[in-house]
Order: structure tokens, then C-alpha cells, then sequence
């Protein structure tokens, strides 16, 4: 028996510009058959064949947060098993080169993507909850997150 297909994808960190150590979190559609519907978690895409991740990332800044990223790093990576895939998901840092953060709603025509309700700017730890709920994105940044010391 073949095993499940792997799907590539890239989430992106993107820290607020100033002294506080927010990133930008996106919230998925509450919709029937949407995967993680509702939760918060970070921006991310599939990649399209032959797309380097780092082409991805910028390509999601464009396309789902409205904003041109640069400075595109490394960060981490993982898998996940799910219901039919498992996800190989590579997870980033950028800066936002030139304009505001919007979620861009869904096109009629792409129906199998998934574009976010709503964005806004929270702590790491403010990704918890959707770390707890599967999703790998939030994993991977909470698990490298160091709360501020008092």
C-alpha cells in the first residue's frame, strides 16, 4: 500500500518593527471542512512545482497578507501526519519591505487555498492555543519562543 502523499509548505514569521516582540498571525476560515477552521496561527502556502521556498514566502506576502517581504531566513522545520497527507512544513523569517498587512479574502476562482479572515499583531505565546489545536506553524514557533524574563 502506497504511502499518503507529502505536501511542502512554508509558514513566515514576521516580527512588528519597534521594541516588542509581536508577529503578525493570521486566522483561518471557521468553515465546514476547512482544516484548523478559526485558529490563529502564522501566514503559509504549498509550494507550486519547481518554487524554491523562499520564492513561496515572498509569494504568499504578495498574494494572502498584501505586503512585499525581504530578508526572507531560515528558521526551522517539521512533519506532520494528516488525514490524507503528511505535511512538510519549512518555517521562515521576514520583514516586511513595503506595505500595510490585510488579509486579501478568497478569489472566486481558487477555491482549494485557503485565505485568512483576519490578521493582527500578538506575542508568540498568543499562538499557543493553535500549537495545542495541530497546527504544525504554531508548533514550530512556540517551541522556539523564550517568553521575556521579568
Amino acid at each position: 500500500m502506497p504511502g499518503k502523499p507529502v505536501k511542502h509548505a512554508v509558514a513566515v514569521a514576521i516580527y512588528r518593527e519597534g521594541p516588542s516582540d509581536e508577529v503578525l498571525a493570521v486566522q483561518r476560515p471557521d468553515e465546514p471542512g476547512e482544516e484548523l477552521p478559526g485558529i490563529w496561527g502564522l501566514p503559509a502556502t504549498t509550494l507550486m512545482p519547481d518554487e524554491a521556498p523562499e520564492q513561496a514566502v515572498l509569494r504568499l506576502g504578495r498574494e494572502k497578507i498584501g505586503v512585499r517581504l525581504g530578508d526572507v531566513e531560515f528558521i526551522s522545520e517539521g512533519w506532520q501526519e494528516r488525514e490524507h497527507y503528511v505535511l512538510h512544513l519549512s518555517l521562515y523569517r521576514a520583514h516586511i519591505l513595503a506595505g500595510e498587512p490585510a488579509v486579501r479574502g478568497r478569489p472566486r476562482d481558487e477555491a482549494n487555498r485557503t485565505y485568512y479572515v483576519d490578521c493582527r499583531w500578538m506575542p508568540p505565546d498568543g499562538l499557543l492555543e493553535g500549537a495545542r489545536r495541530g497546527s504544525l506553524c504554531c508548533q514550530l514557533l512556540t517551541d522556539r519562543y523564550q517568553p521575556p524574563s521579568d
